[in-house]
């Protein structure tokens, strides 16, 4: 009981330093901060207008809220102060905290998780002739397709999930598609689960304070790619982790907890992989493929690689963020890849695959973004 009432002191002492920081703010007593630790960018300013007398009060209460002394400091003493007393977030619908200091997206990667995004048997139909019709489209044009399910955090390391979340199903939406397009589709479904399982013991794949695979975990990732996307082309070469450099460094830093208010309350590991002889292939300059309109990224819906061996296949990958960190890998057997992070559409983009006329194309999707497919399909 007492530790209970401990807390609560603790809770109402930082609500009332949230209430009166503001004032001493007015008198200029503190310093202003010198970074935004929100995962949103600050209200602007408002201007006094004719126009806007109306919505005036309530958007300057946002500015001033925003923008006061201190406020990024309270938020996140306010949420390290959950953390450390209640052993949760304060926003367990967006971060999930699991045991031994783990970290998980919330939403979708937790509905994947628990099974509650399993598909229609109708859904299950649609995709599987939208991935054929992918399949059929580019066969025409002597290119082999491949679709990646990539498996979200979660599901590779559920055993730090916390116990009130609880199961629904045991087969996620993902290994529910897999299964489904092996029995019923000539589709070439490339399911990264099993070989993610199967590494997991033998270093980090996985960031804890992030929602995205290490290089550790894209490389492994990538190379069971090739291995199948091998079948078909014999002469790709696979690389070995026994030929990779591998340095590791500590950090506190990652999307989750960029969204705990940059807490540093917990420690990862960044994982550095690169080909003890080097790479063969190169960045170089992009194409300028337009950008899907309101991409908040930009700067990564396009990368190519090529290497001096024009002779090897071409590549168009297919993918959301977890191409970053696997693009290397996965365009070291090719001349040249091309990586597409079309804002999680999964399209097709025919004009793109008329222009590099590759020899493969990968569609890889993060196993919770699957239903984001049917918002887009090709066949109509």
């Amino acid at each position: 009981m007492k530790h209970i009432k401990f807390r609560q002191y603790l809770l109402i002492f930082l609500f009332l330093g949230l209430l009166f920081f503001p004032m001493l703010n007015k008198s200029n007593f503190l310093l202003k901060d010198s970074e935004n630790t929100e995962n949103r960018e600050p209200a602007p300013k408002p201007e006094l207008t004719m126009k806007n007398l109306d919505p005036f009060p309530l958007q300057y209460e946002k500015f001033y809220n925003d923008h006061f002394s201190l406020r990024q400091r309270l938020m996140k003493s306010y949420y390290d102060l959950n953390l450390l007393v209640y052993h949760k977030t304060p926003i367990p619908d967006q971060v999930v905290l699991g045991k031994n200091n783990w970290l998980f997206l919330g939403g979708d990667e937790v509905d994947v998780y628990t099974g509650k995004n399993r598909f229609s048997s109708e859904e299950l139909n649609t995709l599987k002739k939208e991935l054929e019709y992918r399949q059929n489209y580019l066969a025409k044009q002597g290119i082999k397709f491949y679709f990646v399910i990539a498996p979200v955090k979660a599901t590779v390391y559920g055993e730090n999930m916390p116990e009130n979340i609880i199961k629904l199903h045991e087969e996620s939406g993902g290994k529910q598609l897999v299964h489904y397009l092996n029995q019923n589709s000539t589709v070439t479904c490339i399911d990264l689960y099993p070989i993610m399982k199967r590494y997991k013991q033998s270093g980090l794949l996985y960031f804890k304070n992030d929602n995205h695979w290490t290089k550790r975990g894209a490389f492994i990732g990538a190379m069971q790619i090739v291995k199948t996307i091998q079948y078909d082309f014999p002469t790709l070469n696979i690389l070995s982790l026994d030929s990779m450099r591998i340095n590791s460094t500590i950090t506190t830093t990652g999307n989750l907890t960029a969204m705990l208010s940059k807490t540093k309350l917990f420690v990862d590991t960044i994982i550095e992989l690169t080909p003890k002889n080097g790479f063969c292939t190169n960045e170089i300059q992009k194409v300028g493929y337009p950008v899907v309109k309101g991409f908040p990224y930009p700067w990564e819906y396009e990368m190519v690689r090529e290497q001096k061996d024009t002779t090897l296949p071409k590549l168009l990958l297919i993918s959301d963020s977890f191409g970053g960190n696997l693009f290397p890998y996965i365009s070291e057997p090719f001349s040249r890849s091309v990586k597409i992070f079309d804002s999680w559409q999964y399209k097709l983009n025919e004009e793109i695959v008329k222009a590099e006329k590759p020899d493969v194309v990968v569609l890889i999707v993060l196993e919770s973004n699957i239903r984001n497919m049917l918002k887009y399909l090709s066949l109509k």
